[in-house]
């Protein structure tokens, strides 16, 4: 979502909502008369939402859940541009396409299609960034000044969850999700089922670290489109941190660091993956 928010904000700064077409009503919450004519100061994130910010205090809250995606077209549409790996039913054909739930028109002709073939997503428009979070949310795990080590030795030590489900709790840390803790884990050597509150102060400042890094690379590497290939840039292009994964997706596979097998799990009812004889 990083990654979608700094190419939003570089396409959509300054320029002027003309018009909101709502194709599946589920899909937008609020009135899109209020948003219409209203120019975007810039596009924030907040743990998994993206949020674009307009002039009149509103803000459009996207959460893309499972298979949501944000593609922006300028004026020219390039649509030779949407040809890059065609196959599956995330691919970018054209635009609108039967998954395009909502459509942003802006001042400049360039549109921003929202695509959602599940339908689980949604667009909010709220005045309050605390509307779109029931809980409070954790620091952001790339703000190495809030996530800060004694912030985590503390939430460690008061949780025996598995530690894999505590770093994706969005209320403790935000912005974790389920491919990059298995990644963080297989980096810091950790079982992804230990008790939170078993790690050492050493394990626990080389797992955020870890979570840091990882985080950061995936953001160079423009994001990770899973099997699915549901996650797309707003180019409609795939991410390619899936190129540079170690553990994620590949159980029955060798570890590229000592050559056993790759097991999985399920934890809250996510697929875990790890390395038996590197992660302890």
């Amino acid at each position: 979502m990083e990654t979608i928010k700094r190419q939003l904000d570089e396409k959509l700064k300054g320029l002027k909502i003309a018009k909101i077409k709502v194709l599946n009503k589920k899909s937008f919450i609020g009135e899109a008369k209020e948003i219409e004519g209203k120019t975007v100061c810039g596009v924030g994130r907040r743990a998994k939402i993206t949020l674009i910010e307009l002039n009149n205090g509103i803000y459009l809250a996207v959460h893309l859940k499972l298979t949501g995606q944000l593609i922006y077209r300028e004026k020219s549409g390039k649509e030779k541009t949407l040809v890059e790996e065609n196959s599956g039913p995330f691919a970018i054909k054209e635009l609108p396409n039967k998954f395009t739930r909502v459509i942003i028109t802006f001042d400049n002709n360039g549109k921003l299609y929202f695509n959602d073939l599940r339908m689980f997503g949604w667009i909010k428009a709220v005045r309050e960034i605390g509307e779109i979070a029931k809980e409070k949310l954790g620091p952001e795990a790339i703000d190495e000044t809030a996530f800060s080590l004694d912030y985590f030795h503390q939430v460690l030590a008061k949780s025996r969850k598995p530690i894999k489900l505590v770093i994706m709790d969005q209320t403790k840390i935000a912005g974790v999700g389920n491919i990059y803790a298995n990644e963080t884990l297989f980096r810091a050597a950790i079982l992804p089922s230990r008790p939170a509150n078993s790690l050492s102060n050493k394990e626990a400042e080389k797992l955020r670290g870890a979570i840091i890094a990882v985080l950061n690379e995936a953001i160079r590497q423009k994001g990770t489109s899973d099997k699915d290939e549901a996650f797309r840039q707003i180019s409609g292009k795939k991410g390619n941190f899936q190129k540079f994964l170690t553990v994620y997706g590949r159980a029955g596979q060798a570890c590229p660091n000592c050559g056993k097998i790759i097991k999985r799990i399920d934890l809250g009812g996510r697929g875990s993956f790890f390395c038996p004889a590197c992660q302890h």
